[in-house]
């Protein structure tokens, strides 16, 4: 066999693939791997696989293809972030429209001119709508549904009148972590907070199983804590896939204290937004809620405080008047009463200066008297007694014949 050399081999193949490819494109499937982004030149390196979903795992890779987005297609990766969200980035399944290029030096190339955004949107809906199917099916005591709306365990337990002890899982020294952190220690009421931080990964591979460890940890404290906050800074869709995991969903749908969710996306909802007792959007926003739920039982304390203060007011009021009419009315029923006690006194004294013995006497009677004792009957007297009379101006002696 008479060798050739490579460069014909490649020449040979080259003509190959232009006859057979040239001018052609297609739509394919395919999952991203192995991204060389360079925005300063305009142009983006990358693998394209195709993983056996039959296989243990699914992640048995079948296909392997190295692409390209050169200079006049590069705008198409912002606006495929722009509409979905979604950071362009590894282990994405995208739906493609490439071409098929081959150079003698640098071989096989597909150059990618189109990205599908809604294959992409509907393939992450789908798969966590999947996530909140199992749960619904296999944990139907921590999450179903009603009305449309998912209800889980976690959103119907009770609020505290205040927020005061917070269980807070963050990843450490993140951008979340401050402004949360920030936003509870100024708030304007000068609230005090006590927060134990159970800092961790929250993004990327693993993040879900040191979510759920540090959720664990809490559970475990045994300490009673009012919230559980998760925050974490702002983000592509890609960087929350964390909190779209059914390990996370079930926890924080099952988790015995309220958990709070500020995760810092303006656009897309995650699966512990769904299951959470309340999403708010971002970190800050967490913090402010913790603020104006105390600051409403304070307004309605002090709304109490000044019913209660007008209520005594008024009744001290009342009472005062009611005094008052009893005092005046006292007054009158004392003054008639004494002053009919008087009369009565006057007309008694007059009577009794009337029945006065020495007025009596000066009408011309006499008052007879033995030892000392006034007699009023005849039968007390017996012949030879010796009394005494008494008359006007004085008193003289006399022997009873």
């Amino acid at each position: 066999m008479t060798p050739i050399r490579l460069a014909d081999l490649a020449y040979a193949v080259e003509a190959v693939m232009e006859e057979n490819f040239a001018g052609k494109g297609f739509w394919v499937v395919a999952e991203t791997s192995d991204i060389k982004n360079y925005p300063d030149r305009n142009y983006c390196f990358l693998t394209l696989v195709d993983r056996d979903s039959g296989s243990p795992g699914g992640r048995d890779t079948v296909a392997k293809m190295e692409a390209a987005i050169w200079r006049k297609n590069y705008p198409i990766i912002k606006g495929f972030e722009g509409a979905t969200g979604v950071a362009f980035a590894r282990n994405i399944a995208l739906l493609l429209f490439v071409s098929v290029s081959y150079h003698a030096v640098y071989g096989m190339r597909l150059e990618i001119h189109q990205i599908d955004h809604s294959y992409t949107l509907g393939n992450l809906e789908r798969e966590r709508q999947a996530i909140l199917d199992t749960l619904c099916r296999d944990h139907a005591d921590a999450v179903w549904q009603q009305n449309g709306l998912y209800i889980t365990a976690n959103q119907l337990l009770p609020r505290p009148l205040v927020w005061q002890r917070i269980a807070l899982i963050a990843a450490p020294n993140s951008d979340g972590w401050r402004d949360f952190r920030h936003e509870l220690q100024s708030n304007p009421f000068g609230y005090a907070y006590e927060v134990d931080e159970y800092l961790c990964q929250v993004q990327g591979q693993g993040a879900d199983r040191a979510i759920c460890t540090q959720l664990d940890l809490i559970r475990g404290s045994n300490v009673p804590y009012d919230a559980v906050v998760m925050v974490r800074g702002g983000g592509s869709q890609l960087d929350f896939g964390s909190f779209d995991t059914l390990r996370v969903g079930l926890a924080v749908a099952s988790f015995p204290v309220p958990v709070l969710a500020g995760i810092g996306h303006e656009r897309n909802v995650s699966i512990v937004d769904l299951l959470c007792h309340e999403s708010v959007k971002t970190p800050t926003k967490a913090a402010a809620f913790l603020i104006d739920h105390n600051r409403q039982f304070e307004e309605g304390c002090l709304r109490q405080f000044a019913r209660l203060t007008e209520t005594a007011r008024e009744r001290f009021t009342i009472a005062r008047e009611g005094l008052n009419n009893q005092a005046e009315r006292f007054r009158f029923v004392t003054h008639d009463y004494l002053r009919n006690r008087q009369l009565d006194l006057t007309e008694k004294s007059i009577i009794l200066k009337h029945l006065d013995p020495a007025n009596v006497l000066r009408r011309g009677y006499a008052m007879v008297m033995r030892d000392g004792r006034i007699i009023t009957k005849t039968a007390a007297l017996a012949l030879g007694d010796r009394v005494q009379l008494r008359l006007n101006d004085g008193t003289t002696n006399a022997i009873i014949q």
